[in-house]
This record gives structure tokens, C-alpha cells and sequence, in this order.
């Protein structure tokens, strides 16, 4: 009996903590009202909550029509800590912090072009230590997320084309430097739950998430849930293979981030153009004034996302397709081009869009997902960036 007693208490608080997180600044009343818990219930569950400081209280709101005393207002605690956040590139490295509520404090872009896996491990650690000693001491650290553009199971990289880790248990070693829980999780995977977490339409709905980028990777929610697979390889469509005429002469294979990734697009300009130094930057550009050459090339492009996106269509059915991709940000047109590229099977055609904030997106996924690690709240209940609760704040650059 005690064992179900305390589990009520357990569910309660999450339900309590949950409600409050997600509207941002609501009463006691109001809590039990919308959650259909009692008052007395509800006002034992706050006491708790206040005194691990999960929750605190605001001042008062305004009273009813009817008149009577005005409701104790309570918020989330947003300096209950905060979360690093990174994102580890091919040859970049965006690091930051963040409140759990997704708020960015700071964020800082580092070039790691040639750099060993244990010079970069000594950027991560330097930078979480420096930036831990000018935090407050009422701020502390609470966690650690890293997405990885690979393949990760049971939190270890099991394959990455960028990262060699050297048998190195990363997420061990920097829970034991700095004593909180460290999470990885794949970079396409971390911006699906951006999209779910922080532009959600609806708690059960499905979605994929297509990030391209040097590699073409896919991150899959299945009615609210993340979808990783039996070991972490679901959704790596750019390992896809083209069946064109190289395969079926000699069975050269061919696959799809090899043709229309970022990285493979910016290849055919230079070939095409006979210019080595062509960077993506140059590609945009020279689209924007005009140029045949990258016109058809990006045409091309548009037309293999496109049945990138149909396949995906036809096997998974989801609501909603987005896109992460800083090309496509910086050409809109591309995605118009898109949507008139895309075979469809029946008249309702699946919603295609650009993720809001193609910048952000990975490090507040990230955010999400350790945040309901951390407060102990099934994955995908929480809602991020209300104006209430103040999540996803411009972030300071570092000097």
C-alpha cells in the first residue's frame, strides 16, 4: 500500500510540474482545475515542489469577477541550473549553455578543422570549465548533451564518418570530469525533436525531420516518440542507394548524400566550374545573380529532395516533412521548388516546411531532450518555447 501510495505522489508531481513548466506562470487553482487533481492534493504537491526548488512563486494574480482573494502566481524555476548543449560538425563545433526551459545564456562557434579527437575533447572541457567559473554559484551545471552527426546506441558513437573517438567512451569521461549525466544523440535526431518540442502542432502527431548538410540524415517521431531504431541506424537515408547505371554495369554503388548533400552540391559546382576554392557561400551567391551553371546544378538538387522527401512520404506517412538545411535558408526558393518537385499519391498532400531555427535547432533539441531526462518527464511532454516560460532567447556570442 505505502509502495502505491508513493508512487501516486511520484505521478502527481509529474503531472503538477509538468502543467506548470508548460504554461509558464499559472496558480494552484488553475493547476487543479486543468489537471483535474484536488486543491488540497494539488497545494501538497507545490509545498514539495517549492522545496526542491523545481518550482517558486511569482506574487499574486488577479482575482476572479466574483471578487476574492488574489491567487499565488508560480513559475518554473529557471535558475534551477542549466544545461551545455553542443553541436560536434565535421569541422565545427557549436557549443553553448542554456536554462532548462531552452532559453540560449551563450553560444560560441569553434573551427576544429584538423584537430585531433583529443584536442577537441580538451575545447569542450576547457570551454564547460572557464564558462562553470564565471557562472554563479546559484546557476550550477546540471547536465551535458552532445549531438553527433553518426550513428549512436546505448549513448556511444557507433559510427561516425567525421569523428574518430579512438574507442574513447566520451559521455563517460566527461561525467567524471564533471560529475553530471551526459547524453549523445544523433544530430538529425536532436532537431526532430526541436521541431516536436518547440514548434509542436500536436502532442500524438508524426513527423520527419531532414537534415542536410555535409551528410543527408533523417530524424523520425512516431506519434509523439523519437523512432531511433534496434541500434540507432533508423533514419540515415543518405547511406541510400541510387540503383542508376553505375550499379546495374558494375555494381558501383551510389548513394543519395553523395548526389544532393550540401557538400556534394558545392563538389559539382567546382567540377562544373572548373574552381577548387568554390565554397558554399560562392554557390549562393552566384544563384542569386543568376549563374546557368549553379541554377541547374541546384535544380538538380531540388528535384532529388524532392523523391528523398516522397520516398519517405510513402514508407513512413507522416503529418509533416521538414527541412534543416542552411542552403535552403538562404535560398527560399529552393524549398518552392521543392514542393512543385514532390510526387504525391493522394490529394492530401504532406505539409513540407523549414525548420523555424535552422541555427538553433539541434542545441535546443538537445536542450528538450536532457531536460526531460533531468526533471524525470516522459519524452515529448513538455512544451518549449512559450513566450510564457521564456524559452529560446537570443544568446550572447563569446569574444
Amino acid at each position: 500500500m505505502r509502495t502505491d501510495k508513493n508512487l501516486l505522489r511520484v505521478l502527481n508531481e509529474k503531472r503538477v510540474l509538468t502543467e506548470a513548466f508548460n504554461r509558464g506562470t499559472i496558480s494552484r487553482s488553475q493547476i487543479s482545475k486543468n489537471i483535474g487533481l484536488n486543491k488540497v492534493t494539488v497545494s501538497d504537491v507545490v509545498a514539495n515542489l517549492i522545496e526542491k526548488g523545481y518550482l517558486i512563486e511569482q506574487g499574486q494574480g488577479d482575482s476572479t469577477h466574483n471578487g476574492g482573494r488574489k491567487p499565488t502566481i508560480l513559475t518554473f524555476n529557471r535558475d534551477l541550473g542549466y544545461i551545455i548543449t553542443m553541436d560536434w560538425g565535421y569541422d565545427y563545433l557549436v557549443i553553448a549553455a542554456a536554462r532548462l526551459t531552452g532559453e540560449l545564456l551563450i553560444e560560441e562557434g569553434i573551427e576544429i578543422r584538423g584537430l585531433s579527437f583529443d584536442a577537441v575533447l580538451k575545447v569542450i572541457t576547457d570551454w564547460i570549465a572557464d564558462y562553470d567559473r564565471a557562472t554563479p554559484p546559484h546557476l550550477p551545471l546540471l547536465g551535458i548533451v552532445i549531438a553527433v552527426h553518426g550513428i549512436v546506441h546505448h549513448n556511444q558513437v557507433t559510427f561516425s564518418p567525421f569523428i574518430d573517438l579512438g574507442g574513447v567512451d566520451i559521455a563517460r569521461v566527461l561525467e567524471e570530469t564533471f560529475t553530471v549525466p551526459v547524453r549523445l544523440q544523433n544530430e538529425a535526431n536532436l532537431a526532430a525533436v526541436y521541431e516536436r518540442d518547440f514548434e509542436r502542432r500536436r502532442e500524438d502527431e508524426s513527423l520527419v525531420c531532414i537534415s542536410i548538410h555535409k551528410g543527408i540524415g533523417a530524424g523520425i517521431i512516431i506519434h509523439g516518440k523519437l523512432y531511433t531504431g534496434r541500434h540507432g541506424e533508423a533514419g540515415e537515408i543518405g547511406h541510400t542507394v541510387v540503383y542508376n547505371q553505375a550499379f546495374f554495369a558494375n555494381g558501383q554503388t551510389t548513394t543519395i548524400e553523395s548526389i544532393c548533400s550540401e557538400a556534394a552540391i558545392v563538389d559539382h559546382v567546382r567540377d562544373r566550374l572548373g574552381d577548387s576554392t568554390i565554397t558554399r557561400d560562392r554557390v549562393i551567391a552566384l544563384y542569386q545573380a543568376g549563374d546557368p551553371v549553379v541554377e541547374k546544378e541546384l535544380a538538380r538538387f531540388c528535384r532529388y529532395i524532392a523523391n528523398v522527401i516522397y520516398n519517405i512520404t510513402v514508407a513512413l506517412d507522416p503529418r509533416r516533412v521538414m527541412i534543416n538545411s542552411g542552403l535552403i535558408a538562404k535560398l527560399p526558393p529552393l524549398l518552392t521548388q521543392i514542393r512543385k518537385d514532390l510526387p504525391s499519391l493522394t490529394a492530401e498532400a504532406t505539409e513540407i516546411d523549414l525548420v523555424d531555427d535552422v541555427r538553433h535547432c539541434v542545441l535546443l533539441g538537445g536542450c528538450a531532450m536532457l531536460t526531460h531526462d533531468l526533471l524525470n518527464i516522459e519524452s515529448g511532454q513538455l512544451t518549449f518555447g512559450t513566450q510564457e516560460n521564456g524559452a529560446g532567447g537570443a544568446a550572447r556570442e563569446l569574444n
